[in-house]
């Protein structure tokens, strides 16, 4: 019978990696540093800038899509390499973010109902874009040469225009304005495709994605849920006033639906990944050695 990992383990030896000063424990406690301050100042914004009602969702969705974005940063300086990792997702994003504040520095038709809906959900994205544009840098300057551009083959480009004209057809008036509705529609509807090409790179690299990497995996997916939750909840609050078909409700639900999906399917292909890489693994008796983390970045994994 092959040897189970433990998860105790991996924390045990992750806590040893800082307490021992050993090759991995500047990049250990960045990444624990990292998760306490964003849960610190997560919660100063809950106790004294927000209402404390469900809407606050939003806010943390939009702290964990810029916790995500400074680590996957951080996993191209700490290797100094862009390996792994899409480009032109990051241009995407770059579009998504842009789109995004250009409805919400100004309406605030699609924005938590609480005051951090005033600031804060702005500053998040505002830090994400400045985090963005930083990794594009270091994917196509200081670490060019590692760039892996023949796995970066997604025509997502070609998607974009469908996706903004479908906005300027479809889209929702909660910021009673048609214009800043079809921008921030249009945010939407390329936030719903801007991770296909880290998918599409993920699955023609056979799965492989580093600890550190799977922190972006697991907190945008995190965010995801939040997004969702959050339209969900809402979703009988955007029913017309005189009963007729919930338009926006609907077209909100469905993209976010989609992008839930596929941050689900990106975290279904590392979980199948690293189950085959465990397997393989124990069939080679190399079960002692460390498998990638989901959460934690776990040095060396014992038998048990």
């Amino acid at each position: 019978m092959a040897p189970k990992q433990s998860i105790v383990l991996d924390v045990v030896d992750f806590i040893d990696e800082i307490l021992s000063k050993k090759s991995k424990a500047r990049e250990n406690i960045t990444v624990t540093v990292s998760y306490a301050v964003t849960l610190f100042w997560g919660s100063i914004l809950w106790h004294h800038y927000s209402d404390k009602d469900f809407s606050f969702v939003m806010t943390m969705a939009g702290i964990s899509q810029t916790l995500a974005f400074f680590l996957l940063m951080h996993k191209m300086r700490v290797q100094k390499s862009a390996e792994g990792i899409s480009s032109k997702m990051l241009q995407m994003y770059c579009l998504v973010f842009m789109f995004r504040l250009s409805s919400t520095m100004v309406k605030n038709g699609y924005l938590p109902m609480d005051s951090t809906g005033d600031w804060a959900y702005q500053a998040c994205d505002i830090t994400s874009l400045l985090l963005v544009f930083q990794a594009l840098f270091l994917v196509h300057k200081r670490y060019k040469s590692t760039y892996q551009e023949h796995l970066d083959t997604l025509p997502v480009g070609n998607m974009v225009p469908p996706a903004m004209l479908l906005a300027c057809f479809l889209h929702g008036d909660l910021n009673h304005s048609p214009l800043f509705d079809t921008v921030w529609t249009i945010a939407m509807n390329l936030d719903t495709i801007a991770m296909l090409p880290q998918l599409w790179m993920f699955v023609k690299k056979g799965g492989a994605v580093d600890k550190m990497a799977s922190h972006f995996v697991a907190l945008v997916f995190f965010s995801r849920c939040l997004t969702w939750s959050f339209w969900f909840t809402g979703f009988p609050e955007l029913q017309p006033a005189d009963g007729s078909f919930n338009k926006i409700g609907w077209l909100l639900m469905t993209m976010h639906s989609l992008q839930l999906l596929c941050s689900a399917d990106f975290m279904m292909h590392y979980f199948v990944w690293q189950g085959q890489q465990c397997k393989d693994n124990c069939e080679a008796g190399k079960c002692s050695q460390s498998a990638p983390g989901i959460v934690l970045p776990a040095g060396s994994v014992h038998d048990v």
